[in-house]
């Protein structure tokens, strides 16, 4: 494996496969130290729950904001905390309580906008969908736009055009299913890619929550 160029302490993955798993076989490569983090991820969460559901988001910012990375971090930052509270406030009204885990990653269009792509995971006997795209329902996709509407104080309603699902976004992984583990650890392993990330100024571009 190589060293990253533009940052020495990452190292690259070209294979299409990591730990006798399949990953996402990207031209530049992945970061094998991003793979390490997300299996980290989801190995925790299926220790945790037998029946784990998972979900991919891509956040934006408003087109006539114009910010930087110190500022992207602040607001992504008071996304996830919103976010989790919602959880955790959910949690006193139903019988399956869940912790909020994920990995996230921020990348650059080539006109240098600043986006993220996250990778959620939940207990699914707490959330099995993330439910209508109705923000006037009580569900998981509701807490989500509104968490990102809190940290941006924008109206959850505009919001919601910059919360995009992609299609087939959610998945159920369950312990021990090798092929459903497999096909999770193949879609977060596209956050992993060494393309669209940003290395010179010392900002991490890959995230995660603790285990």
């Amino acid at each position: 494996m190589k060293r990253l160029q533009a940052n020495k302490n990452l190292t690259l993955v070209k294979e299409n496969q990591y730990k006798g798993m399949p990953v996402y076989n990207s031209p530049d490569g992945l970061v094998k130290e991003y793979l390490e983090r997300t299996f980290n991820v989801i190995d925790c969460t299926l220790n945790d729950y037998a029946n784990v559901y998972t979900f991919r988001v891509d956040i934006n910012f408003p087109s006539n904001w114009v910010i930087d990375e110190n500022q992207a971090s602040i607001y992504i930052d008071g996304f996830i905390r919103a976010f989790r509270n919602r959880i955790r406030s959910n949690n006193a009204k139903i019988k399956y309580t869940t912790d909020l885990r994920y990995i996230g990653t921020r990348e650059y269009t080539q006109e240098g906008r600043i986006h993220y792509h996250f990778m959620f995971f939940v207990n699914k006997n707490s959330y099995h969908t993330l439910g209508a795209f109705n923000i006037l329902r009580s569900n998981l996709y509701t807490r989500l736009v509104t968490a990102y509407a809190r940290a941006l104080t924008i109206e959850p309603g505009e919001a919601m055009g910059y919360v995009h699902i992609p299609s087939n976004a959610g998945m159920v992984i369950k312990r021990g299913c090798v092929e459903g583990v497999g096909n999770a650890i193949y879609r977060a392993s596209y956050l992993c890619k060494a393309h669209s990330k940003q290395y010179h100024n010392r900002k991490h571009s890959f995230f995660s929550s603790r285990s």
